[in-house]
């Protein structure tokens, strides 16, 4: 797949600049169509590594006449980048110090033995740590809590006869973790890499600043509606009727943490620190003009990596809160990867050919906002269920607000529709990492992903919908 995919995008891109611009088109529009069919192709493929194709733009743009270099380097420095960066940081030191682990193991023993609670309570503390925490991290870390869970609340599962009821409990359970960690992504701008190409899209082309505190005004509401939906769903698709397990038992399967040491709490406090500043930057700008949300986080990093971390029990883990080794684990390919998203979506909007896109499908702009703005978000779930999140958010968010506006809709909304929808991909096992890593544990069937997956999506599209509708205008955007 990945060779064709190679040479489809190629034949592709020459076809394209072969034939010339249909009517209306002007040639750097056309031309910024043949690169986005281009690094669609091998987006989707992954015929070339997804973060080397975020180098077309830089390479093939200034080339095609379509943009200086200059002009797309600098997009490639995006400010929200940073702000990506500096949050991969502090998740990286949630994780150097277990206290992602110590959160979840903490939440999961209180509980209760309630087969249903506690899938509740293991997608409750998945979600939160995911808003932080990369979602594949969060999944990594959470998998393993969910197979004790079930060794302590099931008796036949691994047997030769297992129990219908106990095998609907551990698909629900297992796949409940790739669903919540993608789910609590949504809530802040630094949950997943998608969210920041949604910033600077909107940035870029709408001239919309969305601050860390706006973003929570409607990302914290969708986490908060799609968990206890999700969960519901999960118990539609795998009913299941188990008897009560015991508190101790469940609590002796997890394992217990030893009480939090010096660094730990000092971990905990920059991130109090950092999240309460990001929360009142309002305010924060007119003692400290210039701060940003971004610049927020570089601090923090950067507080992390000054704070002696006072650890006695293991000096071998550094004297500092994050070290040089720590933070090289950071996503900094990402750079390469949403500045090439950034840049063709930039592209795309400044060529022309979102507005021709826009004229050429004037039937949906004519829908009420709340219909297209349904439409929209339910074809980029349907599209980035076997592409890439970010080149769904890169292609369709400029496409999305040209519609809204051909509409004499707010470009806004439609437009974050496009960026929230891009990341809901549930029924795929390779549409998200966190979706893959469930699959791979064995305990859950393509049919079983397929079957809970879908009418998560469906759900998702309608939730997206209605939050960009009815929270977002009411939002003061700057």
């Amino acid at each position: 797949m990945q060779r064709g995919g190679f040479w489809l995008g190629v034949a592709l891109f020459i076809g394209m600049l072969a034939i010339g611009p249909p009517d209306g088109l002007s040639l750097a529009g056309w031309r910024t169509a043949a690169v986005t069919a281009l690094m669609a192709t091998w987006w989707f493929t992954e015929a070339v590594p997804v973060t080397l194709t975020g180098s077309l733009p830089f390479l093939l743009l200034p080339i095609l006449g379509v943009a200086k270099p200059e002009a797309v380097a600098g997009l490639y420095m995006s400010p929200v980048l940073f702000l990506v960066l500096g949050g991969a940081v502090i998740g990286l030191a949630f994780e150097k110090w277990d206290l992602h682990r110590r959160m979840a193991l903490a939440v999961v023993a209180r509980a209760g033995a309630e087969p249903g609670r506690l899938l509740f309570a293991i997608m409750a503390v998945t979600a939160f740590i995911s808003m932080w925490v990369n979602n594949s991290a969060t999944t990594v870390m959470m998998l393993p809590i969910a197979t004790a869970t079930l060794v302590a609340v099931t008796r036949t599962l691994g047997s030769a006869n297992p129990d219908p009821h106990e095998q609907h409990f551990a698909s629900a359970l297992v796949l409940s973790i790739a669903y919540a960690s993608n789910i609590g992504g949504f809530s802040t701008p630094i949950g997943t890499p998608v969210n920041p190409i949604v910033i600077g899209i909107l940035d870029k082309n709408l001239d919309v600043q969305i601050t860390f505190l706006q973003w929570l005004a409607f990302g914290v509401p969708l986490m908060l509606v799609a968990l206890p939906v999700t969960w519901w769903l999960l118990r539609i698709a795998f009913p299941f009727r188990m008897e009560t397990g015991s508190p101790e038992s469940i609590a002796a399967a997890i394992g217990r943490t030893p009480p939090m040491g010096t660094p730990e709490h000092r971990v905990l406090a920059v991130v109090v620190v950092t999240s309460a500043a990001w929360v009142t930057l309002p305010v924060l700008e007119k003692l400290v003009p210039g701060l940003t949300d971004a610049g927020i986080a570089i601090a923090a990093a950067l507080a992390l990596a000054v704070i002696p971390s006072g650890e006695r029990r293991t000096p071998s883990r550094g004297r500092f809160l994050i070290e040089w080794s720590d933070a090289r684990q950071a996503p900094w390919y990402l750079i390469l990867l949403l500045g090439g998203g950034l840049a063709l979506a930039d592209a795309v909007v400044k060529s022309g050919l979102s507005a021709w896109l826009g004229d050429s499908t004037q039937a949906v702009a004519g829908l009420p906002l709340g219909l297209l703005v349904l439409v929209v978000a339910a074809m980029c779930i349907v599209v980035t269920e076997c592409a890439s999140n970010v080149a769904t958010a890169s292609i369709f968010m400029p496409i999305a607000a040209t519609l809204a506006l051909a509409g004499h809709h707010d470009p806004v909304v439609v437009s974050l529709a496009a960026g929230l929808a891009a990341s809901w991909g549930f029924a795929n096992p390779a549409g998200t990492s966190s979706n893959a890593m469930v699959f791979a544990t064995g305990k859950v069937r393509v049919t079983d992903m397929l079957r809970a997956g879908l009418l998560v999506d469906l759900a998702g599209a309608v939730l997206i919908a209605l939050t960009c509708a009815l929270l977002v205008p009411r939002m003061t955007l700057g």
